[in-house]
């Protein structure tokens, strides 16, 4: 079992250093530190690939024209990992990341821990959930 703050050096079939995994909680730590040196030695001017912020207007929007007979949820569960959060909004780091909110009733986050999909479809007469696992 890995702590939350763990990495791994990983090795090809000839026993060959083939790199290092480190935990999502262990990235949020380091990347500030990380992602100059991994750039320079890149020879990158910016992080190898842009954070793509979170999509809040369309949040926002679906909150506040909210007809359904129920309350939005803010909390989110993943099905792969089990990770979960009473709101995803307030949780210091994310635990989950909005990738898509609409008029029709469908979020969509990504798990932090496990990059699995959580899709939460609000229907008239009910929510329903769903999880995808990240398939890299």
């Amino acid at each position: 079992m890995f702590s939350e703050k763990s990495y791994l050096t990983l090795f090809d079939d000839s026993g060959e250093s083939a790199g290092v995994w480190i935990s999502p909680e262990l990235w949020e730590q380091a990347k500030d530190q990380l992602q100059p040196i991994l750039a320079e030695i890149c020879g990158e001017t910016a992080a190898p690939w842009p954070v793509i912020p979170e999509p809040m207007e369309d949040w926002e929007a679906l909150k506040q024209y909210w007809d359904l007979p129920y309350p939005l949820s803010l909390d989110v569960d993943c099905g792969h990992c089990g990770a979960h959060s009473d709101d995803w909004q307030a949780d210091t780091p994310r635990l989950f990341r909005l990738k898509a909110a609409n008029f029709g009733g469908l979020t969509t986050f990504e798990c932090q821990t496990c990059q699995a999909r959580i899709l939460k479809k609000h229907f008239k007469d009910g929510l329903q959930c769903e999880t995808i696992p990240f398939k890299g």
